[in-house]
């Protein structure tokens, strides 16, 4: 099977040569950054090389790569989107140790009431945490639950046990 039909190199130095001035002015208008703009030419030099074949003579060189600088620049702010939004995510799922200090290991009757009276989802964050002293990361790897789930159900746990703990006063 015969590749795409191959143009001579030579035929897209020139080209190259002639449009990377006005390539690098409109990669730093577009990015306003010198940096990213000089990657933003080399990879659009790249490839409108490999795709050099399917280039129509006789058409605008010259708005052929710069479509291919355009579209590489948007991928590039779609990436940055992505990156970001997946930061703030992560951000959100830092891992936090437990915020209260853990209860007694031998705890009084009241309150081991009272945590035997919890849910069992509610009570075993509570356990975990507290207890035995876990991080939220711990905790949610020993009860295989996402790290936003221990911080939720201790939160709650924490409220039930209040009215429990205030029930019985």
């Amino acid at each position: 099977m015969a590749g795409p039909p191959t143009r001579d190199v030579g035929e897209f130095r020139e080209l190259a040569a002639l449009h990377e001035p006005f390539l690098q002015v409109t990669a730093l208008r577009l990015s306003a950054d010198r940096e990213l703009a000089k990657d933003l030419v080399q990879e659009t030099l790249e490839r409108a090389l490999v795709n050099f074949h399917r280039f129509q003579q006789g058409t605008n060189a010259r708005a052929w790569m710069v479509t291919i600088l355009t579209r590489l620049y948007y991928d590039y702010l779609k990436h940055q989107d992505v990156m970001n939004r997946a930061s703030a995510e992560l951000g959100a799922l830092e891992v936090r140790e437990c915020d209260m200090e853990p209860i007694p290991a031998e705890p009084d009757e009241k309150v081991n009431g009272a945590i035997e009276a919890l849910e069992p989802d509610l009570r075993a964050v509570v356990i975990c945490c507290y207890l035995q002293g876990l991080s939220y990361k711990e905790a949610a790897a020993t009860l295989n639950v996402p790290i936003g789930t221990i911080s939720t159900r201790l939160m709650r746990a924490r409220q039930r046990l209040k009215a429990l703990l205030t029930e019985e006063s």
